[in-house]
């Protein structure tokens, strides 16, 4: 009904439920409520109101001859009265019409209430009922049964159906009435957007975040795809196309709005190359071979790129001969040796 303005009009559709989670929720609920002990309670508690249902008929009849009864008197009387005494006579006329108007209505409502009652069920219905519940779940999720003939079975055994939707939790609650008068509560999950089934899940950009302290892009894509996780429009796991991939992280960043790595090092007080070799005094190149053989620390923040830690109050020097290297490197392991012994001592 209000598909129409959308269509017309492009306005936004007053309300919006998709049947298919609904739909698969109601039947596994109607199956499992469909079996031969519940058929035999419900016959049981439907024997049981057809005797309350004779009950009320007796009295009806009773009723109806009481009623048939006074109206009967109020003939006679009107009868036996002298023709001559109009003022009676009219009375009389009065009460007799009152008392079959009370009897045309008792008639009428013992009529009403008896088309009300369903029909008393024999034992032939009966074992055709037992023996349906016992193929039922089959019949329900058989494909060949049409959805037309799933209704007519539902229309059988629920009074209505009221749906909820929540959108900001992504569920419907579903509340069924069946024809005992028994109620269930159902919660359905909402299917997914063509939007929310592109979007990476918010767990992963989470997960992202924290390795953006300790790993680059190529680095934080192995990860993901080690644990089995996949970036969000992946219809088909397991092909190359649908793993994370160093472009993947860096549009995830991008997108959300994460603080790059290089930001992250650049907050822990890390310097660039062209800081760092004008901190120690030497030429770029050389500190990328000082950094090679682990004389000073880098932190890659995206693919070969590097910012360096700064060094403190004791830099490492530039030795201008292979003498000076050499004598540096024994006082170096003179002191390494001193402190062992200290430690020892």
């Amino acid at each position: 009904m209000c598909d129409r303005v959308s269509r017309a009009r492009a306005e936004p559709n007053c309300q919006s439920i998709a049947g298919g989670p609904i739909d698969k929720a109601v039947g596994m609920l109607v199956a499992d409520k469909m079996t031969p002990a519940a058929v035999e309670l419900a016959l049981e508690i439907r024997r049981e109101i057809e005797a309350r249902q004779e009950e009320a008929d007796q009295l009806r009849r009773r009723a109806i001859e009481r009623a048939q009864a006074e109206a009967d008197l109020a003939q006679r009387r009107f009868m036996m009265i002298d023709p001559s005494n109009r003022l009676v006579a009219d009375t009389l006329e009065a009460d007799w019409n009152d008392k079959l108007r009370a009897l045309t209505k008792a008639r009428e409502e013992r009529e009403r209430a008896r088309r009300e009652d369903q029909v008393v069920l024999d034992d032939a219905i009966r074992e055709r009922l037992v023996a349906m519940t016992t193929d039922f779940k089959q019949l329900w999720a058989d494909p060949a049964t049409p959805n037309r003939e799933r209704k007519r079975l539902l229309a059988h055994i629920l009074e209505d159906a009221t749906l909820i939707k929540f959108p900001a939790e992504g569920i419907t609650k579903v509340h069924l009435r069946f024809k005992g008068g028994n109620t269930e509560t159902l919660t359905t999950l909402n299917p997914k957007s063509s939007a929310q089934l592109v979007k990476t899940e918010s767990k992963i950009v989470e997960l992202v975040d924290r390795l953006l302290d300790e790993h680059v892009y190529s680095e934080i894509a192995n990860l993901l795809n080690e644990q089995g996780l996949r970036p969000g429009g992946s219809a088909r796991p397991g092909r190359e196309a649908d793993r994370f991939s160093k472009k993947r992280v860096a549009y995830l960043v991008d997108r959300y709005g994460l603080r790059s790595r290089y930001d992250r090092l650049r907050d822990r007080g890390m310097l660039t190359k062209k800081e760092m070799a004008d901190r120690l005094g030497i030429h770029e190149e050389t500190l990328v071979q000082w950094a090679k053989h682990g004389i000073v620390n880098s932190h890659a923040y995206n693919g070969r790129s590097f910012l360096y830690e700064d060094p403190g109050p004791n830099p490492p020097t530039k030795h201008g001969s292979r003498w000076d290297r050499l004598v540096d490197r024994a006082s170096a392991k003179q002191s390494q040796h001193a402190h062992i012994e200290r430690q020892e001592v």
